[in-house]
């Protein structure tokens, strides 16, 4: 389960010194921090310790930006703007020092990453194997993503025996960008593959030789139709223990490799091959989960649940700004390499005709509800943890109707459905939610809003209907629901599309703020659908 506190094990080491093979000493400490009712965390990858018995939760985002809380309605920020003191940074320490090695491919202050920007989706687990060079065992990995271009990227990893801190840089394992033959792609850079570690693996006998499925235009293109953007990495373990990372945006899709926990690198394939399933594996990249032909989606994070036997990944397809149709897809498989389908059963391995919007349950699109003094617009690049007490929780930015591009942090509940399914609740997670409606609380007049599965960039309609108590429903769509059980599941049938889903009691997110009854269902159109009782 993605990092379902394996860290029950794992305790902040404040003050502890040790060695690592690139730092001969660095301090675990604990984060100084103030507290603010909201966090802006650009990508936010949550995760989780207990000690002391008590559950707090982490947030780490791109541009080094962090936060933790331990109830979701006040977060502990650091001391620090994300790119504050780049020589001594809380989490990395002298950046382009002891990230040099990733920075020498991807760049600090180069082509899109001017201003320093370099540093995206960072995704932090901790890994009960993972051996120290002294021979001790066990470590928080810090996963991150350089990027300079849409293309030429890397994905890296530091160590710490502090989930706060600092962490050392351990390796850069997997490379995108890179050419044939010497090229270049928006700086001085060489993207010639011989500078980066595909040329020791291949000598290594790791790797079975270059792939002329890399690259194109005789060599000196990076074919990104086939092959990824190497950004978004996200960790998790599977029901056996073992560690695996999902990574890619848009490009050649979405992609996983196992990891060796022993030392934090990849189990490379070696060879290229295809699984029974259809799915390519790739020499180096490792096996295909989703997407290809530059087709959007990024941000991969994949959870699993025993209780119902499932992985589930998330993935946001749109562009990442106001009006740019961000939006979460969901799909699930009973194996963690795949394949995975969607409500309708559809694997997402795109072809050059695909449209990616007819893949994935649309997790949510843009919405206000009626009492909402803004509107949510560009929900994504989530990641989802279950709690320390079985509960799942959706993190992912929003930004707003405002016309600026600010964006801040929302923590929704999801529960499973009927049909397998973990629905996200209409508002965000706040003190008094409730599972249990009593069957004579349904019945009413509900704001509506079906959010459909396209990219859409406007704000969604809400609508008015009737849930009546001879089990109709009437108004804006016409059709049938009932109960389901006594935990409070719902289906309902609109429009001809049978919808599953789960009633909540909520607070509403108004000004004056007020707990209603709430439904939230998942079609086998891919669509979801929300109900506030007026």
């Amino acid at each position: 389960m993605k990092k379902l506190l394996l860290a029950v094990i794992a305790v902040v080491f404040s003050g502890v010194v040790f060695s690592t093979w690139n730092v001969s000493e660095v301090v675990a400490k604990e984060w100084t921090t103030h507290s603010a009712n909201r966090v802006s965390v650009h990508d936010p990858s949550i995760t989780s310790i207990v000690k002391d018995g008590k559950e707090t939760f982490y947030i780490f985002g791109s541009h080094l930006a962090q936060a933790k809380t331990t109830n979701f309605q006040t977060w502990d920020i650091p001391f620090t703007t994300e790119y504050e003191n780049p020589s001594n940074n809380l989490m990395l320490g002298n950046l382009k020092e002891n990230l040099k090695e990733s920075f020498k491919w991807a760049g600090y202050d180069d082509a899109n990453s001017k201003g320093g920007y370099a540093i995206w989706a960072p995704d932090v687990i901790w890994n009960e194997k993972y051996e120290w060079p002294n021979g001790e065992k066990g470590a928080y990995m810090y996963y991150y993503s350089t990027s300079s271009t849409w293309r030429r990227s890397c994905i890296g990893y530091a160590v710490s025996k502090s989930i706060e801190g600092p962490f050392t840089y351990g390796n850069t394992i997997i490379y995108s960008g890179f050419t044939e033959k010497d090229a270049t792609d928006g700086s001085t850079r060489n993207t010639n593959y011989q500078n980066t570690n595909v040329s020791q693996l291949i000598k290594n006998g790791e790797l079975s030789g270059f792939s002329q499925n890399w690259s194109k235009d005789n060599g000196v293109t990076y074919n990104t139709d086939y092959a990824p953007n190497a950004i978004d990495p996200a960790l998790f373990h599977d029901q056996e223990g073992k560690l695996w990372m999902t990574y890619g945006s848009w490009s050649g899709g979405i992609f996983l490799l196992e990891i060796d926990q022993t030392t934090g690198n990849p189990i490379y394939p070696g060879k290229d091959s295809v699984k029974p399933s259809g799915q390519p594996i790739d020499r180096y990249f490792g096996v295909k989960l989703a997407g290809g032909y530059h087709q959007s989606g990024e941000g991969p994070f994949i959870v699993y649940d025993r209780s119902v036997g499932y992985y589930y990944l998330f993935e946001t397809y749109g562009g990442l700004f106001a009006d740019g149709g961000y939006n979460m897809r969901l799909f699930r498989s009973k194996t963690p390499d795949g394949p995975y389908v969607d409500a309708k059963g559809n694997t997402p391995l795109f072809t050059k005709d695909s449209v990616n919007s007819d893949y994935g349950v649309k997790v949510m699109g843009n919405y206000q509800f009626e009492q909402m003094t803004v509107a949510y617009k560009a929900q994504g690049h989530n990641s989802a943890i279950i709690s320390q007490n079985g509960q799942w929780y959706l993190a992912y930015h929003t930004r707003f109707n405002t016309g600026a591009e600010n964006h801040e942090v929302r923590i929704h509940t999801m529960y499973m459905n009927e049909a397998g399914w973990p629905v996200t609740t209409p508002y965000e997670y706040r003190k008094g939610e409730s599972r249990t409606v009593a069957s004579s609380e349904i019945a009413g007049s509900y704001q509506f809003i079906q959010h459909g599965t396209d990219n859409g960039t406007t704000v969604l309609p809400t609508k008015t209907i009737q849930l009546t108590s001879d089990g109709k429903i009437t108004g804006a769509v016409t059709g049938t629901w009932k109960q389901t059980s006594a935990r409070s599941g719902i289906q309902l049938v609109v429009n001809g599309v049978t919808y599953t889903g789960v009633l909540t009691k909520q607070s509403d997110e108004g000004t004056n703020a007020k707990i209603v009854v709430t439904f939230s269902a998942i079609g086998n159109n891919n669509e979801t659908i929300w109900g506030s009782k007026k």
